[in-house]
């Protein structure tokens, strides 16, 4: 298990007369080798309101939640680690051989061995789609209505419905390939993403799947969809996506720290394979919610984030009342706004791993965890950031 400091919330003193002045001189903050703190008052949030959360975080109110951070103006302004021992707890479970995809495996799930990085899930599905914009932006992908058999061209597509999908319809789960995942548990085998992830070549085991909707009109939680979008990436740039990522995206951003997985493909994986300290997670929030600019350097295109984030599908879920979370280019549009309820989009990794922007408020949050257990709902620390943070600090 890796080491962690003794789990307390960082609610931290005020600053200096001469520095609350030279904050309010420049209100916006760029973390340089480390992020510069504040206080929740000093950044209009309620400190007694993040204290309740801590609190119970900290009592397992909502599950295995690990880490939480709050910044606002890019400042951390709430920070708190919640060890548990997944040995422990997963112990009993490991009935199959470990290994990355053995997710009771405590050397993998959800610490990377005994480091301080913490497994992103589908979080790193909104990492590639930040990579396909970039290259994009740098001419080697034409745009979003680029296809399939433009974009694989290695893959020999034959079927001319397959190699007519759009990177457009990828982006947003929506090619119309056979997949049963988002109503699965990941424990049920017949889930798809458990399949593919014992097959050889996952991009060419959804290849070869039927299609069973036109292009376009049906939106399907897919993560070899999202594989696909690596490999799309890698193959147009020329180049190993971890290279690609770390030249364009992490080293300007100041991400030194990381590991991602690889699929038998030899392909990044970008389904779900990215680990990440909370602190650089926060930076990749950050970039988002300052229009992909860092410090003056635009990073990726404004235009692309505004895309990335905008509602290209309404409702994923419009069986389910209760959930009408909405989804752009691998970002999730969690709380669509209005009636002076600010907007919330953030990525979403499985077991609760958020990054998540409020725009309006110049707000995020990043929490990581280990929901993967049964009657466990990652998505309750979302809805209570939103419902105790982000509605009060809206309201003043």
């Amino acid at each position: 298990m890796r080491p962690l400091r003794a789990s307390r919330l960082l609610i931290l003193a005020l600053l200096t007369l001469p520095a609350l002045r030279a904050m309010a001189a420049d209100p916006a903050s760029w973390p340089g080798t480390d992020w510069e703190t504040s206080t929740p008052a000093r950044e209009a949030l309620d400190p007694g309101t993040l204290a309740a959360l801590d609190a119970d975080l900290r009592a397992g109110r909502f599950g295995y939640v690990d880490s939480m951070l709050v910044a606002r103006h890019g400042r951390i302004v709430a920070e708190a680690n919640y060890p548990r021992d997944y040995r422990a707890i997963n112990a009993p479970l490991m009935t199959a051989s470990p290994g990355q995809w053995n997710y009771y495996d405590a050397d993998w799930h959800p610490w990377y061995r005994d480091t301080g990085l913490h497994t992103l899930q589908s979080t790193s599905k909104s990492f590639g789609s930040a990579l396909a914009g970039i290259a994009i932006a740098r001419g080697a992908i034409r745009d979003t209505d680029a296809t399939l058999g433009d974009l694989l061209p290695h893959r020999h597509i034959t079927d001319p419905r397959k190699a007519a999908i759009t990177f457009d319809n990828v982006l947003t789960m929506r090619p119309g390939f056979a997949w049963n995942e988002g109503e699965l548990s990941y424990r049920d085998p017949l889930n798809d993403s458990i399949v593919v992830e014992n097959a050889r070549d996952w991009v060419g085991y959804l290849l070869a799947k039927p299609l069973t909707s036109e292009q376009g009109s049906t939106y399907s939680y897919n993560s070899t969809n999202s594989q696909m979008i690596g490999e799309i990436v890698a193959t147009a740039v020329g180049k190993p996506l971890e290279m690609f990522a770390e030249e364009a995206l992490f080293g300007p951003i100041g991400i030194r720290d990381y590991h991602w997985k690889r699929s038998p493909e030899g392909f990044s994986d970008t389904a779900g394979g990215l680990y990440m300290r909370p602190r650089d997670l926060a930076r990749f929030a950050l970039l988002y919610l300052r229009g992909g600019e860092w410090d003056g350097r635009q990073v990726i295109p404004a235009q692309w984030v505004a895309r990335t984030t905008e509602t290209r599908v309404v409702d994923t879920a419009p069986a389910d009342p209760s959930n009408n979370t909405g989804y752009g280019y691998q970002w999730w549009i969690f709380e669509h706004g209005g009636d002076g309820k600010p907007r919330m989009v953030g990525t979403w990794g499985w077991g609760g791993q958020f990054a998540l922007l409020v725009p309006d408020l110049d707000l995020i949050a990043v929490f990581t965890g280990w929901n993967t257990y049964d009657n466990q709902h990652d998505i309750d620390v979302v809805r209570a950031f939103y419902q105790r943070v982000v509605l009060p600090a809206a309201k003043k």
